[in-house]
């Protein structure tokens, strides 16, 4: 398949004016999520008759969504672009979804790689079978001592929010900055009224912040941590 058949299936997606999940677009083409997420990673081509489908679903012609980098085309009059979120998955060979572990040798370059599959591809991967498979987690290690209990070194696992207006405030999450990367705070939303977060640290040391809507990338709901010793 075409160098940028994936890219354009993750953009093309994210821009939609539903802004459509993976299940939801895999529910309209008749087909598994698995399967959706297996094209979008890479992993698995689609047959000349689901290519039609695909293009006949976002509009689009399937010279286009082999040959060009429809990222960088003129946009389209239903995208908006401060509504993209753009999600990379993989999957294993049973084109499962993976949960994927950004290892503190990648954490710095991933708010530049988050929408790269090849950064996201080179991620180590693993499953865990009591976690949703109606939903996208993703691994990332814990830095600092701004969220006790958790200990630096352990690992956080976050689930992917599509939506940022449903975040409630109080809620822990990652958020993903251009400028500060990943980090993991209490998260306070006034999205609606001001077009920014206000990120708490659970150690009263440090003082709570807003972040802007349009620098934040990415943001990841607490779904747990592991961690090789017992919380104090």
């Amino acid at each position: 398949m075409s160098i940028f058949f994936t890219q354009n299936l993750v953009f093309l997606r994210a821009t939609h004016e539903s802004r459509p999940s993976q299940q939801k677009v895999a529910d309209l083409l008749g087909m598994k999520k698995s399967t959706w997420a297996a094209w979008e990673s890479g992993r698995a081509n689609p047959s000349f008759e689901d290519m039609l489908r695909i293009a006949t679903f976002f509009n689009v012609t399937t010279d286009d969504l082999l040959t060009r980098n429809l990222a960088q085309m003129q946009a389209k009059p239903w995208i908006k672009e401060d509504n993209l979120r753009v999600l990379v998955t993989t999957v294993d060979s049973e084109n499962k979804e993976n949960i994927e572990y950004v290892p503190v040798r990648a954490l710095g370059g991933y708010a530049q790689g988050y929408g790269d599959v090849a950064f996201i591809s080179d991620l180590p991967a693993f499953q865990l079978p009591f976690l949703s498979k109606d939903r996208k987690y993703r691994a990332f290690p814990y830095e600092g001592d701004s969220m006790p209990p958790l200990r630096e070194g352990c690992t956080v696992m976050g689930e992917f929010v599509e939506n940022w207006h449903s975040i409630k405030s109080g809620t822990i999450c990652l958020v993903v900055t251009q400028d500060e990367g990943v980090v993991l705070k209490k998260v306070f939303n006034y999205l609606e009224e001001k077009d920014i977060l206000v990120l708490k640290s659970l150690n009263e040391r440090y003082a709570p912040y807003p972040v802007l809507r349009t620098d934040i990338r990415e943001i990841w709901r607490f779904a747990g941590y592991f961690d090789t010793e017992f919380p104090r």
